[in-house]
């Protein structure tokens, strides 16, 4: 069925069928979250998602998820995928709760968000040290103070070739991701991805062309694109930086479940609309939506 018609109603629900979404913000969470896994699995599953990531900062979620799979009803079409975030309350940049999470079935892994030294400095620069809910955090970075990769680092991106799994490089500042993802690429990551590249990440145009040359996918958030309290950037900006990255490596998340925000499929719906309506067509909104993430993630 090809839609075509911006402010199609039926073109959106179309769309949300078989959408992933690899940015979902449930709880619990030590940080306040609108929804909870159980409730946004639900409403997923409702909407004829494909699939949906969730993701904390603080905890990797996979084993809850796992057991909530196991007690499924069966026929569910909806994938329910998980990763491992690489924080202080993990062990930071610790190979052992990647490979213990990659076991088990996690399927991504982040580089440190909310502990990344680039996050911290942004974070204390605007005052939010405070709200970060963390414990006299340690800033992690991927390199020494010489600019080199970490070893515990290369002992993380083989286990994520080994199980075939993303790297994503959470909230590392772009100028980090680039031996990062050199790296990986070297030891056999083939599924790569830089989440709101141009916020926390500080990418600029030129640095979406470049990460995309490295098959590195980029995912803009709905969080920020649509009318919420979170937004930061409007529907000309992400032409723009879909232009500078490509569709093909282009994918679009929620990255939402925040308190004053939408919950994860009404804002993922949102993001649709916002597509639509600014000239992008069904097949183009589709690949940003549903196929890329889909191929990235290894549906």
């Amino acid at each position: 069925m090809l839609l075509h018609h911006t402010n199609n109603d039926q073109a959106v629900d179309a769309l949300l069928r078989g959408a992933v979404d690899l940015h979902c913000h449930s709880g619990p969470s030590v940080m306040g979250r609108k929804i909870n896994h159980a409730e946004e699995i639900a409403e997923a599953e409702a909407a004829g998602m494909r699939a949906i990531l969730i993701k904390d900062h603080f905890y990797s979620a996979t084993p809850v998820l796992e057991l909530i799979k196991r007690h499924r009803p069966a026929g569910s079409g909806l994938e329910i995928l998980s990763g491992v975030p690489l924080n202080n309350t993990l062990g930071g940049l610790n190979p052992k709760a990647v490979k213990a999470g990659l076991d088990m079935g996690a399927r991504l892994v982040w580089m440190p968000t909310l502990s990344s030294t680039n996050h911290l400095r942004i974070a204390h620069y605007y005052n939010l040290a405070g709200k970060l809910g963390m414990l006299s955090p340690e800033g992690l970075s991927v390199l020494t103070v010489n600019g080199i990769l970490r070893d515990e680092v290369k002992e993380i991106i083989d286990l994520i070739a080994e199980h075939d799994a993303v790297l994503c490089g959470g909230h590392l500042h772009v100028s980090e991701m680039y031996p990062l993802f050199t790296e990986a690429k070297q030891r056999g990551v083939n599924r790569m991805l830089v989440s709101h590249p141009t916020f926390w990440i500080d990418a600029n145009l030129s640095d979406l062309r470049e990460l995309a040359s490295m098959d590195v996918h980029l995912e803009h958030c709905a969080c920020m694109l649509i009318d919420c309290p979170s937004r930061q950037f409007t529907a000309e900006e992400l032409r723009d930086y879909v232009e500078a990255g490509g569709l093909d490596h282009t994918i679009l998340g929620s990255d939402l479940g925040q308190p004053t925000n939408p919950r994860p499929v009404e804002g993922f719906r949102s993001v649709i609309k916002l597509c639509l309506d600014s000239g992008f067509t069904f097949e183009e909104t589709r690949q940003m939506t549903s196929s890329n993430a889909a191929r990235l993630i290894g549906l």
